[in-house]
């Protein structure tokens, strides 16, 4: 039986300005942001890690590099630490919207592209930047996980949306910086949120998002 669970919730601030180069920076045991990070890891040891600002690739190649090279090997002689259940998904960072969602009279839809992160449903220079991967030493129940990524802010109970005191978007409606169109596809989470089930002893004990 499973005594105590540690939870824990680290922005590491593993997000390179390219997309790319955080699977080459991890494909070296060699990094030193890489190597601190792990070694806070290794000596917190949490059960269940959510790490923030992680960059996403659809294949989990960063993850699974970071679990090999760095927080399965030993830094400055702490015991490594081996997580083998991990979750990601993609997020909103990096995706383009199509609106001028900064309100500055320009639509950015091109990644990379001077002032893209902006008007991207969440910022991020390209798909996947600022994303975050979740870490467990117990199952993860994955035919349940749910993800709320496209959810509409507007959707929101009670939802407070921005305000536009100088009427930036130019439809003549000082209450919202979004206009009706843009309200129609502008998503609550800038990244993404996450009900994730955490099984424990074969039950659904916890969660973690």
């Amino acid at each position: 039986m499973a005594g105590e669970i540690r939870f824990a919730s680290f922005n590491a601030s593993l997000n390179r300005s390219a997309e790319g180069d955080l699977i080459r920076d991890l494909s070296t045991p060699d990094n030193a942001q890489a190597k601190t990070v792990a070694e806070i890891i290794q000596r917190t040891n949490p059960d269940v890690l959510l790490i923030n600002e992680f960059d996403f690739d659809d294949e989990g190649t960063a993850a699974a590099l970071f679990q090999q090279n760095y927080l399965g090997v030993s830094q400055n002689g702490v015991d490594p630490v081996e997580y083998p259940y991990v979750y990601l998904a993609p997020s909103n960072t990096g995706i383009a919207s199509g609106f001028d969602l900064d309100n500055n009279g320009e639509i950015v839809t091109t990644p990379g592209a001077p002032g893209f992160g902006n008007d991207a449903f969440g910022f991020g220079n390209y798909p996947g930047q600022f994303a975050m991967v979740l870490y467990s030493k117990y199952p993860i129940d994955t035919e349940n996980v749910r993800t709320f990524q496209n959810f509409l802010w507007r959707d929101m109970p009670a939802a407070r949306l921005p305000a536009d005191p100088e009427d930036a978007n130019g439809d003549g409606d000082t209450a919202n910086w979004f206009s009706e169109e843009e309200l129609e596809v502008v998503r609550l989470s800038s990244k993404s949120h996450w009900d994730v089930p955490i099984l424990v002893d074969g039950e659904n004990r916890s969660r973690a998002g």
